[in-house]
């Protein structure tokens, strides 16, 4: 028996004490709004640190979340990181939940139900037995293995953005490696895992009107400057019906993909049938199909109004002129764009449309990250796919969501990030009945074994 099957035959030996522990791990609420929740997280994580052997520390950040970081020599002299972050999002509307309690794992045809269970405690817990398994199986470790977990990433990372900004020749110590495994990955049905070569960056702004010292009556609108329409009128300038954001320079940083990358998107499995039928769509934006949607999908910058508020409509109807409207307006970027300079592109934009009495809060942002598919680490996950799953690797260009992989390469501009891990394509992230399927959770250990396995030769 080689080592890696000894590894696989111990995972599959201690899976029912494996998910007995996910199951408790979910089941504290580590929501922003919950900190005694998340301090009981870190507790746990730091016990299942002890108990594997892996050497960890509590980094705290001063009216922040602590970092927790953990690390273990190998006998080669490479080194992975693994980063994930032990924060999760509200749950919402409970009703809309199967279970109804969603720090309560429910367990159904073979899938796990829970907040959290696959962003990002399922991930980052199975790294950590993971880990534990290939020590107890095999005596040691094959190469360097480092841990950075966060807790607020749901919110914009601010704790680990500031520690690295502040800190960076200590924040280089926690990060200093030669290929950074980002939080999750993917699966669609039975094919192969995904490697996700990127993360793509994002910020968030608030644009809120008051045109008066409080609401008038419905009568007065002829006279009465209302903020609800001050605000449409505003926001009609940054986007046109033919999808293109109109705030000057926006796309002037964009990087077109190259030859490789259009193959990649090609070869990408992306059921658009399925999707459209699951989000009752006729179509996509502009009636994109085929690698053209895949290219608009992974190579186009959104703008989204996410939220619209004016005249308090949740405490009922009533026929007024609104004294102040909000809107919460986000984009997600792609490299090489820089969410600072939108944020001054979209003062000037109004400015110059004749808006500068909007105020505009800008809430955060992260600058996208990019890492070449043709490295030799894309190699030995193609090797490690095929052992575990016996299928080939899916290589997607970037994940799609938004994330602080720019703090790594403050400290360290040339480390390879990508994202591997046991999400699933119907994982339901942010939504009711977040899930993850358990023969997954088992395989995206085994395949993180033979990686690591791998790069020791």
């Amino acid at each position: 028996m080689d080592q890696l099957e000894k590894i696989e035959s111990y995972i599959d030996a201690h899976q029912d004490e494996y998910f007995g522990e996910l199951k408790k791990f979910v089941s504290y609420g580590s929501t922003a709004s919950c900190p005694e929740e998340r301090e009981k997280t870190r507790t746990f994580i730091e016990k299942r640190f002890q108990k594997a052997g892996i050497p960890s520390e509590r980094v705290p950040i001063p009216d922040g979340n602590a970092l927790i970081c953990g690390h273990m020599a190998g006998k080669a002299d490479r080194t992975v990181l693994l980063y994930n972050h032990y924060d999760v999002v509200e749950p919402g509307d409970l009703q809309k939940w199967i279970s109804g309690a969603p720090y309560q794992v429910m367990e159904r045809d073979g899938y796990l139900y829970g907040r959290g269970v696959s962003d990002n405690k399922g991930p980052l817990l199975s790294r950590i037995q993971a880990i534990e398994a290939i020590l107890k199986a095999t005596g040691g470790l094959p190469v360097n293995v480092h841990f950075l977990l966060e807790g607020d990433e749901e919110s914009g990372s601010p704790s680990m953005m500031r520690f690295a900004k502040t800190q960076p020749e200590e924040f280089r110590q926690y990060v200093q490696s030669d290929v950074c495994f980002w939080e999750n990955g993917r699966r669609q049905g039975d094919g192969g895992p995904w490697a996700r070569y990127g993360v793509r960056g994002n910020c968030t702004f608030t644009l809120k009107v008051r045109t008066a010292n409080h609401d008038v009556h419905g009568r007065m609108g002829a006279v009465i400057p209302s903020a609800s329409w001050r605000l449409v009128w505003a926001l009609s300038t940054l986007k046109g019906p033919d999808e293109r954001i109109r705030i000057p320079g926006f796309y002037d940083n964009v990087i077109q993909p190259t030859a490789e990358e259009m193959y990649v998107l090609e070869q990408f499995p992306y059921d658009e049938k399925e999707k459209r039928e699951k989000l009752g769509l006729e179509q996509f934006v502009l009636g994109a199909s085929g690698t053209e949607l895949k290219r608009r999908l992974y190579f186009e910058p959104t703008m989204s109004i996410c939220g619209l508020e004016a005249g308090e409509m949740y405490k009922g109807p009533r026929g007024i002129v609104p004294h102040e409207a909000t809107a919460r307006v986000s984009c997600y970027l792609v490299a090489n764009q820089d969410p600072d300079q939108i944020a001054r592109q979209l003062h000037q934009h109004l400015a110059a449309q004749g808006f500068g009495d909007v105020e505009v809060t800008y809430e955060d942002g992260t600058v996208p990250v990019k890492t070449p598919i043709q490295i030799p680490e894309t190699a030995l996950l193609e090797k490690a796919a095929l052992q575990v799953y016996g299928k080939p690797l899916v290589k997607e260009i970037t994940q799609l969501g938004g994330g602080p992989a720019i703090a790594l390469r403050w400290v360290q501009p040339d480390l390879k990030i990508i994202g591997i891990g046991p999400g699933n394509t119907n994982a339901n992230h942010h939504s009711p009945d977040e899930n993850i399927r358990k023969e997954d959770y088992l395989k995206s250990m085994k395949m993180l074994a033979a990686f690591l396995l791998a790069y020791g030769e």
